[in-house]
This record gives structure tokens, C-alpha cells and sequence, in this order.
């Protein structure tokens, strides 16, 4: 063990919270006996402190205190566990005057909140506090909603909430404590006797002493806040297969817009994710049922979701109505389309895929003339287009997540490669442009009472028109075969002409090039996925996209005036040989 870590053996863990904001979770469990990958947080929080050279630690009690007192006692890697009972509550800075005798027998000590999950590396931590001779050292974090501690570029902080009124530097930056600190026992002197708020003795001692609080900040710092019923869903979700399915359904019941909606929820069941980091799960009430999604907090698009949702409800577009949302939370409550998806349906009932296809193919030819028509009123849609930037972000997906990631390829293979890239995006580019959804795939689609609806549609635009047709009848999840394809093309031009839009003449080039466009998408999807988030089972979809691609690449070789794409077709029979 590091000789300088040995001033640094004593740790105390704020456990007395009454947990109001987590209720009805906290009704029966202290926020520090929640559940989290097996374990509960106050053991997650023990195990990370002792890791770090902590022998000696202090937890201290209030709510449900017994229980409390019970676990931080069976703690295992700690020489001693003192429990620090408070009948009346202290406070976060009260807490550590009530334990301050065994505080004061060590040089310097960690704080730690009971309700919060942070993956700091605690003695870096610590050799950063010692090192700069502060009174205390935050840890601190970028989390833009409740960003209020003001950190100097120095290290030192210089106001927490404005309330110091202090001038702000131009390197300044705004970040939230997390409830992990490293304190000197001289700290210990500058707290009030009895009850008091640690942010007020902090400012006290910002006021008093400018280099007495300091903050350090890391990079990629995994930290939440577990107050809140979202907060910990968000913690679970992030878990993944470790998630306590008992645990998760009494966090989604205890969600404000659950609760609030009143709806009486019994058991929730959590819905297959594939290759969506959104958490869904069905609600039942007397009968009736509902789909929950909840989004991570920082998801750029669930603001948009709600309101291509709304869009979709409105104009009869297929999407499903949308009963209730809350930003905090990242939370919609929506209308549960059931679970037949056309993939389920493809694959369950082969003999009615084409009924289910034709039903499928109306909906999008809907999408592409009255939600066209209409697609001003959906500002969220309308002022994002498919355009050249996003085409090069898909080949450059392509590229890195498949053909270097997946399949090994060097940059040398890949010579001349970007001369056909950039004709096909060219082709697709100069596409009519429509309503798109940009995913319009078989998982994405479900047929509930004789019509076609969708799910997944944050990331509708305006876009060329074949992209969503051949994203569809391209699918990798569905193979329909040459004969049936060409019976749902000719299908699709057929509605468009009764709805008064003609497919452009150049139809055979347009569906060719969005084609490939969009199965090389698929591909780096399909890398990212197995490759980087460790969802293997996707490589089972690669071989029948590179057929798709191979099959693309030689109708454009059959295309009037069209060059072949020589390095693409090279490229492809190499990953489709055995």
C-alpha cells in the first residue's frame, strides 16, 4: 500500500436520509439497501472504500435504522464498523459532528454519500487531496441539470449556488459535488455544533480560506445521484443483464408519471431491447395495458421522440398515442401496441407475409405523401434532413465499425473505396425527399387490428424517398426472396400512383442506391452493436446484408449508363467468401 494512503484509513458513509423522493421504494428499504447488480449500495460503496485502504469506517443511521445498522455491521474488509445513531437527523454536516471523536483519529478521512453510485478511483482521489494541502477536495462532475459548484482553473472551488456572489473567471467551470469527498481533520473544526448543511460549512470555508475547498473533476466519471425513482431505474438499466427484474418493476411503479397517471400497476414486464439502449415495460391496469420507455437523462433525442410521437398520433400516421412524459425522468407513457411485429409475423405466418407487407408498404406511402404534406407542423422532423453530412457519417460508420471493426479489414483494403462511396451517396442525394423514418425495418413495425404501426422514430427527417422502401424490402432481419420483393416493389408504385405521386422515372437507379446505402448502414450497426456494446447475437443478421449487398451491387452493374462499382463489388465477394 501506498505510505502516503496510510494518512487516509478512515471513511464515513451518510446512510440517515430519509429517502422521501425514492418513496414508495423507501417505505420498507433505506436508500442505502436498495438494490444494484446484486448487491446493495451501501456493500457497492464498502467494497470500492475498502479497495482503496479504508479500515476504519463510520455509517451513520436514522430511517429505518435497524436495518441499516444490521448491514453496515456485516460489512466484510474493515478492521472496525462503527454505527453513529441519529434519533433526531443531523444533517450532511451535522453527521459528521456527531461522529467526530472517531473522525479526529486519523489525519484525513472519505465521505461518501449512501445514495450514490460513482466508479471514481478513490485512492487517485486521495493522493489528489493530499497533494493539495486543502481542508477538503470535492469530487465533482459534469451534470449539466443540477450543475451549481463553481471550480477555478486552479483547482480551487469559488462559489457553490452563486450565493457567494463571487466574479466568475474565464476558465471557470460549473459541475455538481457527488457526494464524495476527502477531508483533512482540520475540517472537522470548522463545523457548527449539532445540526448543519456541509454546503454551508464549505462556503464558510471558500469565504474564510481560499485554498481550503478544492475540486477535482475526472473524465468519464460514471456517477448517479439514486434520489429518485428515475435516477435508479437509470443505475439498473445501466447494469444491463445484472438488473433484479423485482428490483426494476418496484423502481418503474414508484416513477412519478406511473404513479401519477393512475394507473394501478401490478406487475411490470420489461420488453426485448435489441439493439435499443431505451428501457420499455408493458402496464397493466383492470384490463387495460400501456408501455412505459424511459430513456438515459442525457438522451439527446427523447425530446424529439415525444414530439414526432405527437405528430404521428395527431396526423393518424401509424404511431402510438402518447398519454403522458416527464423530461425529468426522461419517461413516456404510450399506447402498447402489442407484440406482433411484422419480423415475429414474417416469421411466424409465412403463408399471409405478403398481406402483411401490402398493409405494411400503405402505412409508408401514408408517411411519404400526408406526412410529407403535413411535416411543417412537425418542426422536430422538418428541420432535419438526410443530407451529405449525414450520408458520410453512415459510410464512415460503415468503414470503422464493419469493415475495420467487424471484419478485420486494414486501410490498405480498402483503396478506391471512397470513389464509390461517394457515388452512391451522390445518387441517393438526388432523390425526391419525403417523410422518413430511417429505421423502417420488420422489428420496428407492428400490425395490431389489420393495420401497420411504428415504434422507433426519433430519428425521422426529411429524406430521400427509397431509403425507408429499401430499408424494408432490405431488411436483414427478413429474407423475402427475389420474387416476393419484386411483387412489393411493383406494390409500392402502384399506391403511389392512386395517392397521386408517380415514382420518379429513374425508380430502378433510386431503390438500387438507396439499397446499398442503407445495408451498408445496417452492417456498421450490426459491427457497433456485437463489437463495441457486446450484443454478439446481431453477427447472426451480417451474412444475408452482405448477400443484400452483393445482390445491390449487381443490379447496378445492370443499370443504364451506371459504371460498375468496381472496389465495392471487389470488397463484398471478399466477406461473403467462406
Amino acid at each position: 500500500m501506498d505510505r502516503d494512503l496510510e494518512k487516509v484509513r478512515r471513511a464515513m458513509v451518510l446512510a440517515a436520509g430519509l429517502g422521501t423522493r425514492l418513496r414508495p421504494l423507501t417505505d420498507h428499504t433505506p436508500k442505502p439497501l436498495l438494490n444494484l447488480g446484486g448487491e446493495t449500495l451501501l456493500a457497492r460503496i464498502a467494497d470500492r472504500l475498502s479497495a482503496a485502504g479504508i479500515r476504519h469506517l463510520a455509517v451513520n443511521t436514522h430511517h429505518l435504522a435497524a436495518q441499516v445498522a444490521a448491514a453496515a455491521r456485516a460489512l466484510d474488509g474493515f478492521n472496525e464498523v462503527l454505527v453513529f445513531p441519529e434519533p433526531q437527523i443531523l444533517g450532511t454536516g451535522g453527521a459528521l459532528w456527531g461522529a467526530r471523536a472517531f473522525l479526529r483519529e486519523g489525519d484525513h478521512f472519505l465521505l461518501h454519500n449512501g445514495d450514490v453510485d460513482c466508479d471514481a478511483d478513490l485512492a487517485t482521489l486521495c493522493h489528489t487531496h493530499l497533494a493539495g494541502g486543502a481542508a477538503i477536495t470535492l469530487l465533482l462532475v459534469d451534470w449539466p441539470e443540477v450543475n451549481s459548484v463553481r471550480l477555478g482553473g486552479d483547482g480551487l472551488i469559488r462559489d457553490i449556488d452563486g450565493r457567494l456572489g463571487t466574479t466568475p473567471a474565464s476558465d471557470d467551470r460549473l459541475l455538481t459535488y457527488t457526494g464524495v469527498a476527502v477531508c483533512a481533520r482540520r475540517f472537522l473544526d470548522l463545523l457548527p455544533v449539532g445540526v448543519s448543511d456541509l454546503i454551508d460549512t464549505l462556503l464558510a470555508a471558500v469565504a474564510a480560506d481560499g485554498q481550503g475547498v478544492r475540486g477535482v473533476a475526472p473524465a468519464d466519471l460514471l456517477w448517479n445521484d439514486l434520489g429518485t425513482p428515475g435516477r435508479y431505474l437509470d443505475a439498473l438499466l445501466r447494469e444491463d443483464c445484472a438488473v433484479d427484474i423485482d428490483v426494476t418493476a418496484a423502481a418503474v411503479t414508484a416513477l412519478p408519471l406511473v404513479r401519477d397517471a393512475g394507473w394501478d400497476v401490478t406487475v411490470p414486464q420489461r420488453l426485448a431491447l435489441r439493439g435499443s439502449d431505451r428501457g420499455f415495460w408493458r402496464l397493466h391496469n383492470d384490463g387495460a395495458s400501456a408501455v412505459l420507455m424511459k430513456s438515459a437523462p442525457d438522451d439527446p433525442e427523447f425530446q424529439r421522440y415525444v414530439a414526432i410521437g405527437r405528430f404521428l398520433q395527431a396526423e393518424g400516421l401509424g404511431g402510438p398515442a402518447i398519454y403522458a412524459h416527464a423530461a425529468a425522468d426522461a419517461t413516456v407513457l404510450m399506447e402498447d401496441l402489442g407484440d406482433d411485429t411484422l419480423h415475429r409475423l414474417a416469421h411466424a405466418e409465412p403463408a399471409h407475409l405478403q398481406e402483411y407487407y401490402h398493409r405494411t408498404l400503405d402505412l409508408l406511402i401514408a408517411l411519404q405523401t400526408a406526412g410529407t404534406d403535413a411535416l411543417e407542423r412537425c418542426p422536430a422532423a422538418a428541420e432535419c434532413v438526410f443530407d451529405a453530412e449525414v450520408v458520410r457519417w453512415e459510410h464512415d460508420y460503415f468503414r470503422e465499425c464493419f469493415l475495420f471493426g467487424e471484419a478485420g479489414l486494414s486501410p490498405a483494403d480498402l483503396a478506391g473505396l471512397d470513389d464509390d462511396l461517394a457515388r452512391v451517396g451522390e445518387a441517393v442525394l438526388a432523390q425526391p425527399t419525403v417523410f422518413m423514418h430511417r429505421d423502417f425495418q420488420s422489428q420496428n413495425i407492428l400490425l395490431r387490428d389489420g393495420r401497420a404501426r411504428i415504434v422507433d422514430f426519433q430519428g425521422a427527417r426529411r429524406g430521400p424517398y427509397a431509403y425507408d422502401l429499401m430499408s424494408l424490402l432490405r431488411d436483414a432481419y427478413v429474407d423475402l426472396g427475389a420474387d416476393v420483393r419484386e411483387e412489393l416493389l411493383e406494390y409500392y408504385r402502384r399506391g403511389l400512383a392512386e395517392a397521386g405521386r408517380p415514382a420518379p422515372e429513374a425508380f430502378a437507379r433510386d431503390v438500387t442506391a438507396a439499397g446499398i446505402q442503407r445495408v451498408m448502414q445496417a452492417l456498421g450497426a450490426f459491427g457497433f452493436l456485437a463489437g463495441v456494446k457486446g450484443k454478439v447475437a446481431f453477427r447472426e443478421h451480417i451474412p444475408l446484408a452482405l448477400r443484400h449487398l452483393a445482390e445491390l451491387l449487381a443490379a447496378w452493374r445492370g443499370l443504364p449508363g451506371e459504371a460498375p462499382l468496381g472496389r465495392l463489388e471487389a470488397m463484398s465477394s471478399r466477406l461473403a467468401a467462406p
